[in-house]
């Protein structure tokens, strides 16, 4: 058989060197325990969470970045750890203008309620205004919304209840068994 007649093989081309798996492992490991130890910061700021926890959260954050650091020589970028704990950049779910701009406006509600937390722990009055600013902005959109709902509603002609045909009357279950 010649060179011609072969048959086509496919090749495999891998891209990922051994530094980018050590680097996407080292990302996975940090992942969880910083989203933990933020979800948990977060919550015994409102008044729940696990404050017992937190100790141990903290050790397991700082064996991740030391993990990280011993796979790849350098620490995490500001960028990884923004995109780790950012909600910002969550996915929407929404399939239409109209709820986009309500899961923005939840969205906007959340940024702004936690921008007033951090600000009244530290005190700072200036960025805690700029908080209940976002709030209320993402409350107006969802308040717009919900009054618009209920114009609709009101708009719309109630159906007439149907006639009740006339005709025979049926025996009620008891009339069966009537001495």
């Amino acid at each position: 058989m010649s060179e011609d007649q072969k048959p086509p093989h496919i090749r495999l081309a891998v891209e990922n060197d051994q530094r980018e798996l050590d680097r996407r492992n080292a990302e996975l490991d940090l992942h969880w325990p910083l989203k933990r130890l933020a979800a948990n910061v977060i919550r015994i700021v409102r008044g729940a969470g696990r404050p017992e926890e937190l100790g141990r959260q903290c050790a397991d954050v700082v064996q991740a970045y030391r993990d990280y650091h011993e796979a790849l020589g350098e620490w995490p970028s500001s960028y990884l750890i923004g995109d780790t704990l950012s909600i910002r950049h969550r996915e929407y779910r929404a399939k239409t203008d109209r709820a986009w701009e309500w899961e923005d406006a939840i969205h906007q509600m959340v940024a702004g309620g936690l921008q007033v937390a951090a600000s009244q722990l530290l005190g700072q009055n200036t960025q805690q205004r700029a908080g209940e600013s976002e709030m209320f902005d993402g409350l107006r959109v969802i308040e717009k919304q919900r009054s618009e709902n209920a114009a609709a509603r009101m708009q719309k002609p109630k159906p007439k209840p149907k006639a009740k045909k006339p005709g025979k009357r049926r025996q009620k279950p008891d009339d069966d068994f009537a001495l």
